[in-house]
C-alpha cells in the first residue's frame, strides 16, 4: 500500500476487551475492592478511588497502539512515566523511567508475578505479553504493592494483567503488514465454558518478524518474535473461589541497534555514519528464550476469610555478547599447561597448533535463570467496611552465567546464538579437559517477604484508611568459578583459566590472592563463595477522603528498600597490605515517599492532580570510571525527588473526548559523587539525575466520525534529558505524534475491523535512550584538584515514521 494514501489516514482506536482481567496478586486484587468502588472509563481514563496515584488502562485504549508494540511503549501517556523505544515495533526493547527512577527499580510485574531480571533487576519489553492478550495495564507512580516480591523498587509499580477466558467458544483472527517489512500474525482460539464444571480456556500464538530501519553493512538484518499463550480458568463453589493456570513462551531474535554520539547523529551523513546509520555486525545479537507459568487461587472460605495463593515459575536463557580474537597458543587454551611446547589448541582445524595461528570467537554473556515463587494472602473482614490481611510470599531464582566461546564461521557469524550452552560439540576445549569461557559465575537470589496490612472505612465510606507494615528480606549466595583481577573489574572482565596459580595471601574472610603462571606478578583473586543478605522492615499508610460526591483527596506514606545488584558482588578489590576486601556499593538503597492527590469525576471529566516528595538514600546509580574504563554502580548519596503530576479526560461530546496531561519531576542529588579517582569527588550537588526530563506532557484526541469510524491522535512532548552526571551534556527536548484510524466492517460483531496506524506522525528526528551515561562531556575539576576527563555519551536514535495496516476479524 503507498504511503501517501495512508498518510491521510493518520491513525485510530477502539477493540474488543475480551473478559476481565486478572490484576496484581490475587491477594492485592481482593484487598483493593473495599478501597476501589465504582471503577468506569471516563475518556480513556479509568476512574481511581485508591489511596494511590495509579493510571490504568484497557484493552480499548490497548488496541489503538500498533501491532507488536511493547505494552511499556502503550503506557507512555500515563504522567510521570516515561518509555524511550528502540524501534518503532518494540522487539529492541527500550527503558523506562519514572519520577527520576530508572527501570530497574520499579517493580514490573506479570499478573503480580515479578519480571525484573533476578540479578540487574533490568526490565527486558521486548519479552512481554502480546497486547492483544493484556485487558487492563497500570502505573502506580509512587509506592509499590504492599506484597509485592520486588527485592529493587523503590518507587512505582508497572502490572500488565491477562485476560480472562471468554464464556462462549470463538476466536480473533489478525494481520497486520507494515514499514520496514513488518509483518505480525496473531490469532486466538477460546473454548468457551466446557465440561461438567463449566472449565474455560484459550490459546494464543503471534509470529512477527520485520527488519531494522536503519543501514547496515550486512544484507537485511531482521527482527524475529514467535510467542505462544494459554489459560485455563476453573471457577469454584460459586462463591467467587476459582483456580487458573496460564503459560506464556517468548522467543526473540534480533540484530540490535548501535548507539552513538550526537555528533555522529546528526553530523553530516556518509556511508558509514549518520541519523540512520547501524553499525550491527553479524554477532550483534541479543537472543532470548523466555517463558513462565503462572497459578492464581482464590478460596473464600465464608463471608469473612479468603485465602490467596499465586504460584509461578519462570524461565529465561538469553545473551549478548561480542567477539574476540584468540591465538591458538592463548594461556587460557593451555591451561595447566601453559610454558609447555605444544601446548593450546587447534582453532581453525588446520592440523597444526602454532601461536601465529589466531581465530575470531564469538563470546555471549550468557544467562540462563530458573526463577520460582509464591505470593499467599489471608484476608480477613472483621466488620463491614474493615479488613486485614497478612502476607507471605518467597522467591529463589537461581541464575547461572557463562561464556562458552566459539569460532566464527567464514562470514563473520556465530553458527549458535547461544554458543556452545546449548550445543556443546561446538565448545573449544582446553588442555585440561575444560569448556573455554569468558565468564563462569552461579548465583542463588532469594526473597522474603511478610507483611500485614489493615484497611478501614469510616463516616458512612466518605473515608478509608489503610496502615501496612512489610519485612523484606533479600538473600545472594554468589560463587565466582572464575579468577578476578584485583582491581574491580571482576564483575565484567574476568579471567577463566585452569593454568597454575601461586598463593600469595589470604584475608580473614577467606579470600585467597594469587598469582597465574601468564601473568607475572599481577595479583588476582581465587574463585570463590559468598554470601550476603539485606533486610528491612518497612511502613506504609494511606488515606482517602471523599469531600463531595464528585470529589476526592488522598494521601500516603511509603517506605522501600533496593538491594544492590549481583555485579557488584563480583567487582571485589583487596587491600594486599591490610587484607581488607571490598566490593562495590553493598549497602542497600531506602526510599521514604509522600504523596498527597486530588481528583475530580463527573459524567464527562476525570482529572487527578499530586504532589509528591522522596527522599532515596544511598542511591546507587550507573557510572563511568576513568580507572578501570569501564561503567559500574556507584554510590552518590542522598537523593531527593519532588514533582507534580496533572492529567484529565473530558468527554466534549459523545462522540468526541481530549486527555491531557503535564509532569514536572526535579530529581536533585545532595552531594557530590565519586569521581573515577579515588579519594576524589565530582560537583553534581544540586544537579539534576540523568536521563530525567524536567517537563513531560501529553496531548490526546479520540474521535467517532460515525458508528463504524474512529480516529486516534496522542502525542508526547520530553523535555531535556541529562546525560552526564555534572549535567553539562543533554538529550535535547522533542515531541513525538502518534495516532490511529478504524473502520468497523460489522458493528454487530465487536472486533472485526481495518486499522491504520502511524508512529511519528511528523518523522521527528529525536534521541530515544541514553546507552552511556557519562560523569562529564566536557571534562571538570575534581575535588583534588585535577581534572576528570571528558567521555561522550552515546544515544539511540528515535525511530522515523512508520505506517502499518491491519485487518482483525473475530469468530
Amino acid at each position: 500500500m503507498k504511503k501517501s494514501y495512508i498518510l491521510s489516514a493518520s491513525v485510530m482506536i477502539m477493540s474488543l476487551a475480551a473478559g476481565a482481567a486478572y490484576a496484581q496478586s490475587t491477594g492485592t486484587e481482593t484487598v483493593e475492592t473495599v478501597v476501589v468502588k465504582g471503577t468506569r472509563n471516563v475518556g480513556i481514563l479509568q476512574k481511581e478511588t485508591g489511596i494511590k496515584t495509579k493510571v490504568t488502562i484497557d484493552q480499548t485504549m490497548i488496541s489503538q497502539a500498533s501491532a507488536g508494540q511493547t505494552i511499556a511503549d502503550i503506557l507512555n501517556t500515563v504522567p510521570g512515566y516515561n518509555f524511550t523505544n528502540n524501534d518503532p515495533y518494540g522487539s529492541s526493547g527500550g527503558t523506562i523511567t519514572m519520577r527520576g527512577i530508572s527501570g530497574d527499580k520499579v517493580s514490573l510485574t506479570f499478573d503480580g508475578a515479578q519480571l525484573n531480571d533476578a540479578g540487574n533487576y533490568a526490565i527486558y519489553t521486548n519479552q512481554l505479553l502480546e497486547p492483544e492478550l493484556i485487558c487492563k495495564a497500570s502505573v502506580n507512580t509512587g509506592a509499590t504493592d504492599i506484597d509485592s516480591l520486588t527485592g529493587s523498587a523503590i518507587g512505582g509499580t508497572v502490572n500488565f494483567s491477562t485476560c480472562k477466558p471468554n464464556d462462549k467458544f470463538g476466536g480473533v483472527l489478525k494481520y497486520t503488514g507494515g514499514d520496514w517489512n513488518f509483518k505480525n500474525a496473531f490469532a486466538r482460539v477460546d473454548s468457551g465454558k466446557i465440561g461438567p464444571w463449566g472449565t474455560k480456556a484459550y490459546i494464543a500464538y503471534t509470529d512477527q518478524s520485520y527488519s531494522t530501519w536503519t543501514r547496515e553493512a550486512i544484507d537485511d538484518p531482521k527482527l524475529t518474535k514467535q510467542q505462544a499463550n494459554f489459560l485455563v480458568h476453573q471457577d469454584l463453589f460459586g462463591n467467587g473461589s476459582f483456580v487458573s493456570l496460564a503459560g506464556h513462551y517468548n522467543k526473540n531474535r534480533n540484530i540490535f541497534y548501535s548507539a552513538y554520539s550526537k555528533a555522529a547523529l546528526f553530523g553530516t551523513p556518509t556511508a558509514t555514519s549518520g541519523y540512520d546509520w547501524n553499525g550491527a555486525s553479524l554477532t550483534s545479537i541479543n537472543p532470548s528464550d523466555t517463558g513462565n507459568l503462572r497459578g492464581k487461587s482464590k478460596w473464600v472460605f465464608s463471608d469473612k476469610l479468603t485465602l490467596t495463593v499465586d504460584p509461578t515459575y519462570q524461565y529465561t536463557m538469553a545473551t549478548g555478547g561480542s567477539t574476540t580474537t584468540m591465538s591458538e597458543t592463548d594461556a587460557t587454551l593451555c591451561g595447566s599447561h601453559y610454558g609447555t611446547a605444544g601446548c593450546g589448541v587447534d582453532l581453525n582445524k588446520n592440523g597444526t597448533i602454532a601461536s601465529s595461528q589466531t581465530s575470531k570467537l564469538y563470546q555471549g554473556n550468557i544467562t540462563n535463570t530458573n526463577r520460582f515463587s509464591i505470593t499467599s494472602s489471608l484476608i480477613y473482614d472483621f466488620a463491614e467496611n474493615q479488613r486485614v490481611r497478612l502476607g507471605a510470599s518467597y522467591e529463589n531464582a537461581r541464575t547461572r552465567q557463562t561464556g562458552e566461546r566459539v569460532v566464527l564461521n567464514a562470514d563473520g557469524s556465530t553458527p549458535a546464538v547461544f554458543g556452545a550452552k546449548d550445543k556443546e560439540y561446538l565448545a573449544i576445549i582446553d588442555n585440561d579437559g575444560n569448556v573455554n569461557q569468558r565468564r563462569n559465575r552461579y548465583s542463588k537470589a532469594m526473597v522474603n517477604v511478610f507483611s500485614a496490612e489493615y484497611i478501614g472505612g469510616f463516616l458512612e465510606e466518605k473515608l478509608f484508611a489503610t496502615a501496612a507494615v512489610r519485612f523484606q528480606k533479600m538473600e545472594r549466595d554468589l560463587n565466582q568459578y572464575c579468577y578476578s583481577k584485583n582491581d574491580g573489574t571482576g564483575s565484567f572482565s574476568p579471567y577463566c583459566s585452569s593454568e597454575k596459580a601461586t598463593l600469595v595471601s589470604t584475608t580473614p574472610e577467606g579470600y585467597k590472592l594469587v598469582t597465574l603462571a601468564s601473568k607475572g606478578t599481577t595479583l588476582y583473586v581465587a574463585p570463590y563463595s559468598k554470601d550476603y543478605s539485606f533486610d528491612k522492615t518497612l511502613f506504609n499508610a494511606g488515606l482517602t477522603y471523599k469531600v463531595t460526591p464528585a470529589d476526592q483527596v488522598y494521601g500516603n506514606f511509603s517506605q522501600a528498600m533496593s538491594s544492590p545488584k549481583t555485579d557488584n558482588y563480583y567487582a571485589i578489590k583487596i587491600n594486599p597490605t591490610t587484607l581488607v576486601a571490598t566490593v562495590s556499593n553493598p549497602s542497600p538503597e531506602v526510599n521514604n515517599s509522600f504523596e498527597l492527590g486530588y481528583r475530580h469525576t463527573n459524567n464527562n471529566l476525570y482529572a487527578t492532580a499530586t504532589i509528591y516528595y522522596a527522599k532515596d538514600k544511598d542511591r546507587l546509580v550507573s557510572a563511568y570510571d576513568e580507572a578501570l574504563g569501564q561503567t559500574i554502580d556507584t554510590n552518590v548519596g542522598d537523593v531527593v525527588r519532588t514533582g507534580f503530576e496533572a492529567q484529565a479526560s473530558y468527554k466534549v461530546l459523545p462522540n468526541f473526548s481530549l486527555n491531557a496531561s503535564y509532569t514536572y519531576t526535579n530529581a536533585e542529588m545532595q552531594n557530590d559523587m565519586p569521581s573515577s579517582k579515588a579519594g576524589a569527588t565530582l560537583p553534581t550537588k544540586g544537579k539534576q539525575l540523568v536521563e530525567t526530563p524536567k517537563n513531560m506532557a501529553t496531548f490526546g484526541m479520540t474521535y467517532d466520525f460515525a458508528s463504524q469510524l474512529h480516529f486516534n491522535l496522542n502525542g508526547k512532548y520530553v523535555g531535556e534529558r541529562f546525560s552526564t552526571y555534572v549535567n553539562d551534556d543533554a538529550a535535547p527536548e522533542y515531541t513525538v505524534w502518534s495516532g490511529s484510524l478504524r473502520y468497523d466492517f460489522m458493528p454487530t460483531r465487536p472486533g472485526t475491523y481495518l486499522q491504520v496506524n502511524v508512529v511519528n506522525l511528523f518523522d521527528t528526528k529525536y534521541l530515544g535512550s541514553i546507552n552511556n551515561k557519562q560523569n562529564t562531556a566536557l571534562g571538570i575539576l575534581r575535588s583534588d584538584g585535577t581534572t576528570e576527563a571528558a567521555a561522550t555519551p552515546t544515544f539511540y536514535a528515535g525511530a522515523p515514521r512508520t505506517f502499518q495496516v491491519g485487518v482483525r476479524t473475530t469468530f
